[in-house]
C-alpha cells in the first residue's frame, strides 16, 4: 500500500503490505536475544523519530546484524483505507515492505511515477524517472508475503450482542483457566527467564538508560541523518523534472549533491531555476545554455 494508490482490487479479507510512506524504520544492533526483549526497548527506541501527535504501534523483527525496529500508526492507514472506499474490517494482516527488502533487487513498479526499490538494505520510495527508460521492474505478487505479519484490527461499533457477549465472556474465562492451570507448570522456566533478562539488563545498563543509549545511537544516528537527507534531496530533484526534461548526471556523496538537467527550451530553463530557488538549491547554467546544474549540501 503506498499513497499514490487509488483503489485495492479485492472483495473479501486480504492483508496489506506497507509502503516505508506508512512507518518509521530505525534499525539497532543491541546484544540481546529474544523478540519480547527488543519489544520491551521499541518505544524508547523510536521515540526521537516520532510527532508528538499519533497513537502508534510497533514491528519489530531480526536482521541479519540486529534488529529492526518499525513504528506505524493505524489510525493513519484506517484513513487511509476510508478514503480508498475500504472497510478496515477487511484487512486482517499487516506486513512491512522492509521485510521483503531482499527481493528488492529488481526494482517494484508501484505507478507510472514511483517504484519501490532496495536502497543500502533499505525499502525505499524512489521517483521512477531517476532510473534508466530501459529499466525492467518487477510486479507484486504473493512472493514478497514474509512468515511473519501482525494483525490489523481496529475496534469502531460493536457487532456483537449482549448474550453473545456474555457467551464469549464465559468462554475466555474457561481459557483464563485453563491458560492458569497450563501456567502454573512453568511458573519455574519463566522465573529463571526472567532472571536471566534482569542479568542481561544489569549487564547492559545502556538498555535502560535513555541517556546511555543516546550514546549507542551516536554512531548510527549520523548515517540515518545522511540518508533522510538524501531521500529528501532525491524527492526536491524530482519535482524540477518537467515535461521534458532530462537527467545527465546525478552525483551524491556523504556530503554534497549534484544534478545536471537538460532542458527543451528556455522556457523550462527558467522555471527549473525558480524551482530549484524555492526548494534553496544552489542552481547555474552551464556553458550550453540548455543545461542546469543543481547542487548543494546534504
Amino acid at each position: 500500500m503506498h499513497r499514490a494508490m487509488s483503489h485495492i482490487d479485492s472483495s473479501g479479507p486480504f492483508d496489506i503490505m506497507l509502503s516505508p510512506q506508512f512507518y518509521i524504520l530505525k534499525r539497532e544492533p543491541l546484544p540481546i536475544r529474544f523478540h519480547f526483549q527488543a519489544k520491551r526497548l521499541a518505544p524508547s527506541i523510536l521515540e526521537s523519530l516520532l510527532p508528538s501527535e499519533g497513537s502508534y504501534e510497533y514491528f519489530i523483527f531480526r536482521e541479519e546484524d540486529g534488529w529492526a525496529f518499525i513504528a506505524y500508526d493505524p489510525v493513519e492507514i484506517s484513513e487511509f483505507l476510508r478514503h480508498l472506499g475500504i472497510a478496515v474490517e477487511k484487512i486482517s494482516k499487516v506486513y512491512f515492505a522492509q521485510q521483503a527488502v531482499n527481493r528488492l533487487t529488481t526494482p517494484l513498479s508501484l505507478d507510472k511515477n514511483e517504484v519501490l526499490s532496495n536502497v543500502q538494505r533499505t525499502a525505499t520510495v524512489t521517483p521512477k524517472i531517476l532510473f534508466p527508460k530501459e529499466t525492467i521492474y518487477q510486479d507484486f505478487s504473493s512472493e514478497f508475503r514474509p512468515e511473519r505479519g501482525k494483525r490489523f484490527l481496529e475496534s469502531t461499533h460493536s457487532v456483537v450482542s449482549e448474550k453473545d457477549t456474555f457467551i464469549l465472556a464465559a468462554i475466555f474465562a474457561l481459557f483464563a483457566i485453563m491458560f492458569t492451570i497450563e501456567g502454573l507448570r512453568y511458573r519455574h522456566t519463566i522465573l529463571s527467564m526472567q532472571e536471566k533478562v534482569s542479568t542481561l539488563l544489569r549487564s547492559y545498563p545502556a538498555l535502560q538508560s535513555q541517556y546511555a543509549r543516546a550514546n549507542i545511537e551516536k554512531k548510527y544516528r549520523r548515517i540515518d541523518r545522511e540518508e533522510r537527507r538524501k531521500r529528501e534531496v532525491l524527492k526536491g530533484l524530482s519535482r524540477l523534472m518537467l515535461p521534458g526534461v532530462q537527467l545527465e548526471a546525478l552525483i551524491l556523496d556523504g556530503k554534497h549533491f549534484l544534478a545536471r538537467l537538460k532542458s527543451p527550451d528556455e522556457k523550462t530553463v527558467v522555471r527549473i531555476l525558480s524551482l530549484a530557488k524555492e526548494k534553496r538549491f544552489k542552481a547555474s547554467r552551464l556553458s550550453e545554455k540548455t543545461l542546469v546544474k543543481i547542487e548543494g549540501e546534504l
